[in-house]
């Protein structure tokens, strides 16, 4: 056994690769070199489709208020949004003062808000109106439960990898989760989903551990 990494990530960390590892036919440190694999190719994916996420949904939603700075109508969001929005701007008037422009207020706000626009509180004003339309590759019907169910799904998994939490917990599940991604990014851009699944090697992980 490698005591140094139990020392380095501590005792707790590693007792959730040892418990693992009374279960599975690896060791903790296969466990633990396994799950940082998944998080990496993981975190890609998920990465690419935030980018890909919040510059549809603004696109979107500049084509249905016909303005580029829709987000000034700030009746249009609950509380929560609110706060995110007063926090990006002034990140960003603390940064660039008087400089910033709306494509940078744009990438300041972070996964978590561009996803929570599917909620159902907003299911007339952005979904109905807008967000419904970046899904138009998606064969058959565009349910807004779905969507927001897969994107609800994939920010909790985003959230675990960027803690260096052990999603390797739910192995049997991230197969899904990849899938889920894929299908989102297709459902936006094709050729966009293509190219990151080109780039990442997830699914030759997942099957040299999960093969039958």
């Amino acid at each position: 056994m490698a005591h140094f990494l139990k020392q380095s990530l501590s005792t707790e960390r590693w007792k959730t690769y040892e418990s693992l590892a009374n279960i599975r036919d690896a060791s903790p440190e296969e466990l633990y070199s396994r799950n940082m694999q998944y998080s990496k190719e993981l975190y890609v994916l998920l990465g690419g489709l935030e980018v890909v996420i919040r510059n549809s949904f603004h696109e979107q939603l500049r084509r249905a208020y016909k303005k580029e700075d829709w987000m000034s109508d700030l009746k249009l969001f609950r509380r929560q949004h609110l706060e995110q929005i007063n926090s990006a701007i002034g990140k960003l008037t603390k940064n660039k003062p008087g400089d910033y422009k709306i494509h940078d207020l744009i990438s300041e706000l972070n996964f978590g808000f561009w996803i929570h626009l599917v909620d159902a509180p907003y299911e007339q004003i952005f979904w109905i109106a807008a967000l419904r339309h970046s899904f138009r590759n998606k064969s058959g019907p565009v349910g807004r439960r779905d969507i927001e169910k897969k994107l609800t799904s994939l920010l909790k998994l985003r959230n675990k990898i960027a803690h260096l939490e052990p999603i390797i917990k739910d192995e049997s599940k991230l197969s899904q989760y990849y899938e889920d991604g894929y299908c989102l990014m297709s459902w936006i851009c094709p050729k966009t989903a293509a190219w990151f699944h080109q780039q990442n090697r997830f699914k030759e992980i997942w099957n040299r551990y999960n093969a039958n």
